[in-house]
């Protein structure tokens, strides 16, 4: 075992400052590459449920309060015979 310039120990096998930068990279850019899949199905995932809720939500285009729906019949909102003196 060696100490890195950290403090920490290390074994032999593990590398170093010699240690092949290039391949170093390479497993980072793989590893990254991993990450950004999860990354980009997650991102669909959130997409696909968003828009479930949406469609739920607004099933056909009728949301609540469409003025169209909500407008009243001729005579709606008249007081009961009796509840007002004429």
């Amino acid at each position: 075992m060696r100490r890195r310039p950290d403090g920490n120990m290390q074994d032999m096998s593990e590398s170093g400052p010699g240690e092949d930068v290039a391949a170093k990279m390479e497993r980072d850019a793989d590893e990254l590459d991993e990450r950004i899949d999860k990354l980009e199905e997650h991102i669909s995932d959130a997409k696909r449920a968003a828009q479930a809720r949406r469609e739920e939500a607004a099933p056909g285009e009728a949301v609540a309060g469409d003025s169209e729906e909500t407008r009243g019949t001729p005579g709606q909102g008249d007081d009961p015979e009796g509840a007002v003196d004429d």
